[in-house]
């Protein structure tokens, strides 16, 4: 069974338009509503992929029927902890072409209470997991050693680590030696300029130095240009031969399912895929399931015959420098 956890869920709000024109009034097309939140879209995606899964997540006394129901609704379990501070929102505007606006409302610290009912959700969760993620941002004023200290207790717990997440949590958290770790370009650059490392060159150097700083396995993602993986001495560059075009609110989340799949699997043989094949696999599978998403009007979904159909389509090329 893979954990998600979501430090700071949202009520995710699409609105579908023709096209946007700054300072003018739009008629909306359509309006969804769901439950969001980076760690809830991996669970959902998880779910998908016929992966058992379980979601944990604070959430707002006012709004924690209507995620639970639209949870049960898309058959994704979870366990949600009430908080008395409410949920915020993410607002996504999807143009005709695919281009996506979005306006995230940061979210407001929860107190040490609802925390220690999250962690216990998770322990007790943890005698039948193999790997838990955590994913997306913290709300401000979150205690910098909170994703670290999730870390060591999943580790101890026998859990495997996959950390969506940015900025000074994850400076933190890379003293815990997570297994895998998924900043996007600019998320990497901002987490090791925390750690003193002045500007990164590239993308391949920004994995280098994430595996350099503690990460087991670093992964660093740069839009249609695709992604590059670094473990140990494998280091490999993965994209789509013919990039895709739709809504990528939600590309990221699949990847971290797809890879929080693959450790899964490989629980019991040490938690990582090892050597460069496997990790190819591993690479196509989770680049599949991301572009994939794209395809999706909403984040969370995915229709695995798309990923079926660009499996063949990724492309696969070891760096040697």
């Amino acid at each position: 069974m893979i954990l998600t956890l979501t430090p700071s869920p949202a009520l995710d709000i699409t609105y579908a338009v023709p096209s946007v024109a700054l300072g003018e009034s739009h008629r909306v097309g359509s309006v969804s509503e769901r439950a969001g939140g980076k760690g809830l879209n991996v669970a959902a995606v998880l779910s998908a992929m016929g992966c058992k899964t379980v979601a944990v997540a604070p959430v707002g006394e006012l709004e924690i029927e209507l995620f639970a129901g639209d949870l049960n609704a898309r058959r994704v379990p979870h366990r949600l902890v009430s908080s008395p501070l409410p949920t915020r929102r993410s607002v996504a505007v999807v143009e005709a072409d695919g281009r996506a606006t979005l306006f995230n409302e940061p979210g407001t610290a929860q107190s040490q209470r609802v925390w220690d009912r999250v962690a216990d959700e998770i322990a007790q969760l943890a005698t039948d997991a193999t790997v838990l993620t955590v994913s997306g941002s913290l709300p401000p004023g979150t205690d910098p050693e909170f994703v670290r200290r999730v870390t060591l207790r999943a580790h101890e717990a026998g859990l495997r680590v996959v950390l969506d997440v940015s900025g000074i949590h994850l400076t933190r958290a890379l003293g815990a030696a997570p297994d895998l770790v998924k900043p996007n370009r600019l998320e990497a650059a901002v987490t090791l300029a925390g750690l003193g490392r002045g500007e990164v060159p590239s993308v391949r150097g920004a994995a280098r130095a994430l595996a350099a700083a503690g990460a087991r396995c670093a992964v660093v993602s740069d839009g249609t240009d695709g992604l590059v993986l670094v473990h140990g001495d494998v280091a490999l560059h993965a994209y789509l031969r013919r990039p895709v075009s739709g809504n990528p609110t939600g590309a990221g989340d699949a990847l971290t399912a797809a890879l929080a799949a693959e450790l899964s699997d490989h629980h019991r043989t040490g938690g990582l895929p090892e050597g460069r094949d496997a990790w190819a696999a591993a690479l196509r599978r989770g680049v599949a399931w991301s572009a994939a998403a794209v395809l999706q009007p909403v984040a969370g979904s995915v229709d695995p015959d798309d990923v079926d159909r660009l499996l063949p389509t990724v492309e696969i090329e070891e760096i040697r420098t």
